[in-house]
């Protein structure tokens, strides 16, 4: 059995316009110890689709249909208690913007004492002791903990809250967006970061990037999102070397080969459609150049291109493309 299994999940959000289907009909498995990476352009579905496993919604968000096992427990029925024990004890998340998260008034290693207090039985001497180790598996040094966020850097306080995401050393993080705001030599280290401790603390990962060259390098299996479904999903080297729908393909185009001849990289046109009314057919339609008239009248199936990659695509289906 995976450890995490998401199966037929559909997330809506009520508001003034009408509902949203954020996220429709999207399925997925995770293994223990296993990277995988949710991948597409802001309003997707990829952070809802983390909410929702984690159950944390706002209040205008609700799981309409699905089931979500983690670790053989049904977290879409949990009561709060028993949400708030499976909270940062067997699951957590680092947030998009996480460095700027930290409490200013709160020195940085109470921050990550509290959960360990709250979550554990153990001596508040015995939680100081786990925060100075976990400062030393991020990278930070351990006579740091009584400092306050305001003295650390931008790449140290993401350090930070990843050293409190594994705080009672949980079995799955969800890490969204980690690298934002970072630079380039900044986001290099936190990258190779979690990429360390995924493999030394045999940890279960999801990251969420609209960066596909990111994700290629950390996570062994992609799932790419569009419109609040899932267009392409499979072994993230293949799909990133060979993406099969326009989309992905458009994805992967944008980003140049620094390597190879100068070129401007050529943009998806139009915007992703109004999820309060969903087209019938498939959402990726409008801006396909690929677009045929079957496109607008019946939503492609996700089907098995080759074994483990999986399209949704009737062109790709059909072998037009």
């Amino acid at each position: 059995m995976a450890l995490l299994e998401v199966s037929n999940l559909k997330t809506y959000f009520t508001t003034l316009e009408g509902t949203v289907q954020a996220v429709d009909d999207v399925s997925f498995e995770l293994d223990k110890g296993t990277a995988m990476g949710l991948a597409g352009e802001s309003g997707c579905g990829k952070t809802t689709a983390a909410l929702s496993i984690m159950r944390l919604l706002p209040s205008n968000g609700y799981i309409k249909q699905g089931s979500i096992t983690f670790d053989g427990k049904n977290i879409v029925k949990m009561n709060p208690v028993k949400l708030r024990r499976t909270r940062w004890k067997e699951m957590s998340i680092v947030f998009q913007g996480a460095m700027n998260a930290l409490n200013p008034v709160k020195r940085v290693g109470d921050q990550i004492v509290e959960p360990i207090l709250l979550h554990e039985k153990v001596t508040e001497a015995t939680a100081r002791k786990r925060t100075k180790e976990l400062f030393e598996l991020v990278g930070i040094s351990p006579d740091r903990i009584d400092d306050y966020p305001h003295e650390f850097s931008g790449g140290m306080r993401q350090r930070v809250m990843i050293a409190m995401a594994l705080a009672c050393w949980p079995k799955l993080i969800i890490a969204d967006e980690p690298t934002t705001a970072l630079d380039v030599m900044i986001q290099a280290q936190i990258i190779r970061l979690l990429k360390n401790l995924q493999k030394e603390l045999d940890l279960a990962l999801i990251m969420i990037s609209h960066d596909l060259s990111v994700l290629a390098e950390t996570c062994e299996f992609l799932c790419i999102m569009y419109a609040g479904k899932i267009v392409e999903k499979g072994s993230s080297v293949h799909i990133f070397k060979h993406p099969r729908h326009p989309y992905t393909r458009g994805l992967v185009a944008a980003f140049p080969n620094i390597k190879g001849e100068k070129f401007m990289p050529e943009p998806i046109p139009g915007n992703p459609p109004n999820l309060i009314h969903p087209p019938i057919g498939c959402r990726f339609s409008d801006r396909c150049k690929y677009k045929q008239q079957i496109c607008d009248q019946k939503e492609p199936p996700l089907f098995e291109f080759e074994p483990g990659h999986y399209v949704a695509c009737h062109l790709v289906q059909k072998g037009v493309i």
